[in-house]
């Protein structure tokens, strides 16, 4: 693995899909065709898993259980906690990319795992940062920089 994007916990709509990122606003997709990481954002869902496992990122979430009332991570308590520390420990080390920012999350359940992580902009439709060209811009530039050393390698091929 060159890479994890580490997301908190699926929304509802990816649950009922056995998806990830499958709300047809969660802009995770179109970054990752705009990052040059999968070749079209609308290929089928297999197709683009392929393309991420191809390169070596894997998508996973901080929870693996919760109890929440609909998909904001606002809502999210009696959290239980993935097992990060050993896939890292088995398969890394590689960096982490937390979709959302979650650093204050990641360091209350992983604090003494010694991990790059890289908080990058939520692909969320909540945050503002996806209603404008120019904020939508600075925030895909955020995930392509976290995206280069892999693409450097892997992306271009």
């Amino acid at each position: 693995m060159r890479a994890l994007i580490l997301g908190s916990f699926p929304s509802v709509a990816s649950l009922r899909a056995q998806q990830y990122y499958a709300h047809p606003q969660n802009w995770f997709w179109r970054v990752l065709q705009h990052c040059g990481a999968i070749t079209d954002a609308a290929a089928p869902y297999e197709q683009r898993v392929q393309q991420l496992r191809r390169i070596g990122l894997g998508v996973w979430d901080l929870y693996g259980q919760v109890r929440r009332q609909g998909s904001g991570d606002d809502r999210i308590h009696d959290q239980a906690v993935n097992r990060i520390d050993l896939l890292h420990r088995d398969r890394g080390p590689f960096p982490i990319l937390l979709n959302g920012r979650r650093q204050q999350e990641w360091n209350r359940h992983f604090n003494t795992l010694d991990a790059e992580t890289i908080p990058l902009p939520s692909t969320s439709p909540r945050p503002l940062h996806w209603n404008t060209e120019h904020s939508r811009a600075a925030a895909i530039a955020e995930w392509r920089e976290a995206l280069s050393p892999i693409s450097r390698d892997t992306l271009s091929r």
